[in-house]
């Protein structure tokens, strides 16, 4: 998944933001909330689900999202798009959770409020262009998070609605890194910049991916999100 440091070089040399009138550098700076959406790869019902039906929860005009398959049988009819760590996410947020979808329907959705950024701390993510099958993506975090907090980065493709069968627009999560380290102590002599570069799977769309990148309590809520070259929500 990661590259060698020659590549992460030469991607992140194209790092120039994509020009995309009315988007911003990053954003969610308005997002009060993020609902985060869970399916099974064998529950394509879930996946083609209307509001508020399991799987396509509402998502408000000031709330964020992201789409989550978890994987399942080989031959399931959304395996392509499963991501093993999927499950994972859902475990962090309740260990239990996971086997909500192992009998139909095999979706969840899981609404978390965001906290109000610090002024002391900064949090934010760009990315590359994409570049021979990889994106370079990094992340910059300041200032000091409580206990137990962790960072992870994520490249995310975005599906509008009515492609794909999907009757919702979705962040579907295709790749992701962590736990990472958050920095250790106030200052600039302890802020972080952890810097990859990123595969995307074949059966991605390379011009719909995006770098995201947020940060997880102890509990596993995410307290904070940050996204590059998105539309801020209203």
């Amino acid at each position: 998944m990661t590259a060698a440091a020659g590549l992460l070089a030469s991607t992140l040399a194209l790092a120039a933001a994509k020009p995309v009138p009315g988007v911003a550098a990053n954003c969610p700076a308005r997002a009060t909330a993020v609902v985060e959406h869970f399916m099974g790869a064998d529950c394509l019902d879930c996946w083609k689900a209307a509001p508020p039906s399991a799987g396509a929860g509402p998502v408000g005009d000031t709330e964020w999202s992201l789409d989550w398959i978890a994987p399942a049988a080989d031959d399931a009819a959304m395996a392509a798009g499963a991501l093993p760590e999927a499950a994972d996410r859902l475990a962090r947020l309740g260990p239990t959770l996971p086997t909500l979808l192992a009998t139909p329907p095999a979706a969840f959705d899981a609404h978390t409020v965001l906290e109000t950024p610090a002024a002391t701390r900064r949090f934010y993510v760009h990315s590359s262009l994409p570049h021979m099958g990889y994106m370079g993506v990094q992340m910059h975090a300041a200032g000091v998070w409580p206990a137990g907090s962790s960072a992870w980065i994520a490249l995310v493709e975005l599906i509008p609605v009515g492609t794909r069968d999907s009757v919702v627009p979705r962040r579907l999560v295709r790749v992701l890194v962590g736990p990472l380290a958050l920095p250790a102590g106030p200052g600039a002599k302890n802020a972080v910049a952890p810097l990859y570069g990123l595969r995307w799977p074949e059966n991605a769309h390379a011009d719909q991916l995006v770098a995201t990148a947020w940060v997880e309590n102890a509990d596993g809520r995410i307290t904070q999100l940050a996204s590059d070259r998105c539309t801020d929500p209203k």
